[in-house]
Order: C-alpha cells, then sequence, then structure tokens
C-alpha cells in the first residue's frame, strides 16, 4: 500500500494497492472469504442471511444518500 494525496480534497488522502500488495491480497482472500464464510454467513439461516443483506442495504444507502444536502461528516 502507498499513500496518494487527494487532489479535490486536501485533508484526504487515497491508500493505493502496490503490485506487490495485489500479491498478498490474491495469496490471502481465498482463505479470508473462507474464514468469513465459516464464521458468520454459514451461522445464519437462509432467512437471517436475506434479513442480514436487507438490513446491510439499508445501512449502505444511509451512508451514500441520494438527497442532495445531506449532511454527513464523511461528505463533508
Amino acid at each position: 500500500m502507498r499513500r496518494e494525496d487527494c487532489p479535490s480534497d486536501k485533508r484526504g488522502q487515497f491508500a493505493v494497492l502496490t503490485d506487490d500488495g495485489h500479491g498478498v491480497l490474491s495469496r490471502t482472500a481465498p482463505g479470508h472469504v473462507t474464514a468469513v464464510r465459516q464464521a458468520l454467513f454459514e451461522r445464519l439461516t437462509p432467512e437471517q442471511q436475506k434479513s442480514l443483506g436487507e438490513i446491510m442495504e439499508i445501512v449502505a444507502e444511509g451512508l451514500q444518500p441520494n438527497e442532495a444536502g445531506a449532511d454527513l461528516p464523511w461528505l463533508r
């Protein structure tokens, strides 16, 4: 990973994945996906998985609202 300045917001920075970082991600992602699946999703019933998806959709929509002028700290 490396940091790059955000050209449109002097307070922010971007995290950029380097070629080396991509290699690490490629090697570790399958194990991570398996671990998350076993620890979280396989413990839920199909109905609970559906509910979780619906809840997370509501949360995601709240983080990126469609209405103009939403006053959220991460949009300032």
